[in-house]
């Protein structure tokens, strides 16, 4: 009678181990499977992209981002690849009214989710806000509202405005985008 108690014990441990590592598993599953959704929806917006012919940014591609970020000097290069895209600019009326990328649409992210709308899920949309924070933020939304082609602009209009400062590599036509209304 006294070996099987101590054997008794020996198997409920390793029950338990079984229980745990079978839970471990079941979780590791659950990941692979969002993981696995998660990328095979990447891989189908990438496929619209190219057949769409839309720009796809690799720096997005490594951060495994669900939007693709554009620099300042490839805002010119954007709207020519996504003739029918819009570049909406997040920001409130009043950051808005300071200082713009011309053509650029106003919807404040306090209005986004009513007046996006209006806009089909296949138009190319850029982003644009103050520094890109609040852009990263919409794309999550609008991705979730089934707009696959959402780009943000790297840095924001401060961003942009910084390189316009500097001097560094910023196109003519991305200077002559930034419309100052102050």
């Amino acid at each position: 009678m006294f070996g099987l108690g101590e054997f008794k014990k020996q198997v409920l441990g390793s029950i338990r181990q079984l229980e745990q590592q079978i839970s471990d598993l079941k979780r590791g599953e659950q990941e692979l499977r969002s993981q696995n959704a998660r990328m095979m929806q990447l891989m189908k917006n990438m496929g619209r992209k190219i057949v769409c012919r839309l720009p796809i940014s690799l720096e997005s591609l490594e951060k495994g981002l669900i939007y693709d970020l554009i620099f300042g000097d490839e805002i010119e290069g954007w709207k020519k690849a996504a003739p029918t895209g819009i570049i909406v600019d997040i920001r409130p009326q009043i950051e808005f009214s300071r200082g713009a990328i011309g053509s650029s649409v106003n919807i404040p992210l306090d209005q986004i989710s009513a007046k996006i709308e209006v806009y089909t899920k296949d138009t190319p949309m850029l982003l644009i806000c103050e520094n890109g924070v609040r852009s990263a933020s919409v794309s999550e939304l609008l991705q979730a509202k089934g707009y696959p082609f959402i780009y943000v602009l790297k840095g924001g209009i401060a961003g942009l405005q910084k390189t316009e400062r500097t001097g560094s590599q910023v196109s003519e036509s991305a200077r002559e985008e930034l419309v100052a209304n102050a």
